[in-house]
């Protein structure tokens, strides 16, 4: 493996949805929703990847005191996980979920002394799409292949980081024709949503863009209701963004549409927008359309809830028609307000490319922290979600960061 200082004079301008989509054909907010978290005096966690000479990645999690001067370097320190993943944090425990021969979800969290110790590590036949937080103690990991005809949930003890249950579901109740996608899922009281597109496992091809669509299953029995669609907007969410579905904290859903080449789609052949299933409904609310395009001229292509209402975006200012696919690019960063139907972009941090999966953000009191790949490298940004200016902060010696946390 290269050297980790060498690594981060090779840090990509992008990591770009091409790159994820050769590494994994496998699919992989913090949970649940939590309105405006104080700032706490915990170390800062960040999960950084580092490109080997063949081309495979290793990710180490480590912890900083400061994000905001100085360098950033995993070398000599950290949880060393060689493979593919995807990170996670759900109350007190980062979650990374593996793919590719890495087909686990391992737990992280900080032991008596301070310092950082895997808390579990479970093995599935297929990758994990997602793990969200169900109820006290239970997680749900659901799983959505091109290997299987088959919808898999399973539900995961939080402690001990062990499967509880394992419950099957046909394909054939979400569509009939290629493979659904996984872009997002929530459980509220006894029902979880689960969101998804159609894409061909062969040529990545999306040729059903026509309606926003969203299947419901019983909780906890996972038994299949319906599927709900709207065709006021396209599919929910994109390619290993995992965000088409986020959660406020009176239970009510919002859900991301935006087609984007940039993200996966081969095609759009209707609106972008934000919709809404209120609490206690499986049916998109018919007075709720949030129009981003027409107030922010972009498309949402991340979306991270804050509390009270706000979510923090990484918007897509290019048309659809002009975006480069699988590029997760040219994005800049805004506060909107779901409930207001208001955009406010940051000043004070560059329009810039994402990594093409999650997004590794950290809402910590009034701010959000992430990471932009610059032509110097990785900077780390600090967000303020008041007046939404951006302050720069340390360099990342990494060639992407897969997760950014406090613990």
């Amino acid at each position: 493996m290269i050297s980790l200082r060498r690594a981060s004079k090779l840090a990509l301008p992008t990591l770009g949805l091409f790159t994820a989509l050769f590494m994994a054909s496998c699919s992989t907010e913090e949970d649940p929703a939590t309105p405006e978290p104080q700032p706490t005096e915990d170390p800062f966690v960040l999960s950084l990847a580092i490109q080997g000479s063949e081309n495979s990645f290793t990710y180490y999690t480590v912890p900083f005191q400061d994000v905001m001067s100085g360098t950033l370097s995993a070398e000599g320190q950290g949880i060393e996980q060689p493979g593919y993943y995807d990170f996670k944090m759900i109350d007190k425990t980062i979650y990374s979920i593996g793919g590719l021969d890495d087909q686990n979800v391992v737990g992280i969290s900080r032991n008596e002394n301070g310092e950082l110790i895997q808390t579990g590590d479970v093995s599935f036949t297929n990758s994990v799409s997602d793990i969200v937080k169900a109820d006290d103690n239970t997680l749900v990991a659901v799983t959505l292949s091109a290997n299987s005809d088959q919808v898999t949930f399973h539900t995961i003890d939080e402690n001990s980081v062990t499967v509880n249950n394992t419950v099957t579901r046909p394909i054939a109740d979400l569509t009939q024709t290629d493979v659904p996608a996984y872009s997002g899922m929530r459980i509220v009281g006894n029902k979880l949503f689960l969101s998804y597109y159609i894409s061909n496992p062969n040529t990545w091809a999306t040729e059903y863009t026509d309606e926003a669509m969203v299947a419901v299953y019983s909780y906890p029995d996972f038994e299949f209701q319906e599927v709900i669609t709207d065709s006021r907007v396209g599919p929910i969410g994109g390619f290993n963004t995992k965000s088409g579905l986020i959660e406020d904290e009176n239970g009510n859903i919002f859900a991301v549409s935006h087609s984007n080449p940039a993200n996966g789609y081969s095609q759009f052949t209707n609106d972008s927008g934000i919709l809404r299933i209120n609490n206690g409904e499986t049916t998109f609310d018919p007075d709720y359309y949030f129009d981003v395009e027409e107030i922010a001229g972009g498309t949402v292509a991340h979306l991270k809830y804050l509390g009270n209402g706000k979510a923090f975006a990484e918007i897509n200012t290019a048309a659809r028609a002009d975006q480069v696919t699988w590029t997760d690019s040219p994005l800049r960063s805004a506060i909107i307000d779901l409930n207001n139907q208001t955009v406010d972009f940051v000043t004070g941090i560059p329009e810039h490319n994402g990594a093409g999966r999650r997004l590794a953000a950290l809402h910590d009191g009034n701010y959000v922290y992430m990471t932009i790949p610059e032509e110097s490298g990785i900077t780390v940004y600090r967000i303020n979600t008041a007046d939404y200016t951006a302050t720069k902060g340390a360099t990342v010696e990494a060639n992407f960061v897969a997760g950014f946390f406090k613990l």
